[in-house]
């Protein structure tokens, strides 16, 4: 089947509620008008679903103790392990925004045994891969992560990997289609 699974909201089905999904990220305008991007629009089809879903995205983005620039590596892992377009577009144009060079974007594809990441973005990757595999460490990459990072940072971690991937299963499961000018609106979203 192409096209989308579950399409994006059409306009006369337009309710306050969805609106409020419209706005969540964009503001009154998208309120109005509705937003530019296709996720808003297709999770707009359940927007007491969206908005739990998107209350637990923004405490990554916001409030969790990852940065932007490790934020986006996790999603870039997710988005080339499942295969997610959507993901990949949109977050490989971010990771720009955040400091994450053109080699490393390719990098991500290859993983964590790639020669350009630091103990850090090393230790990150392996464990996105962890959760990936049914939350498995390895006794030596769980060590590394517990020498390198604190008890919170490693919980948010594993569960933003979580998060981000069951992103991706349902992008692809609905058949979210990456917007023609994705490039004049995708910007990171996550904190500094």
């Amino acid at each position: 089947m192409n096209g989308p699974k579950i399409p994006p909201l059409a306009h006369e089905e337009w309710t306050d509620e969805a609106r409020e999904v419209f706005a969540y990220w964009e503001g009154e305008e998208a309120r109005e008008n509705g937003s530019r991007s296709n996720t808003m629009m297709t999770l707009a089809q359940h927007p007491k679903l969206a908005m739990a879903s998107l209350d637990l995205g923004k405490y990554f983005m916001l409030e969790s103790s990852l940065s932007a620039r490790q934020i986006k590596l996790i999603i870039l892992r997710i988005a080339h392990r499942y295969g997610s377009t959507y993901q990949w577009t949109h977050n490989s144009h971010g990771a720009k925004q955040v400091g994450i060079s053109e080699a490393e974007v390719a990098a991500v594809q290859t993983g964590p045994n790639d020669p350009i990441w630091s103990r850090e973005d090393r230790a990150l990757l392996s464990a996105v891969d962890s959760v990936n595999a049914g939350g498995r460490f390895e006794d030596g990459d769980w060590s590394e992560l517990e020498g390198l990072f604190d008890r919170r940072f490693i919980m948010d971690l594993i569960h933003a990997a979580g998060y981000f991937t069951m992103v991706a299963w349902g992008l692809i499961a609905m058949g979210v289609e990456v917007e023609a000018d994705f490039a004049d609106f995708s910007k990171n979203r996550a904190k500094s």
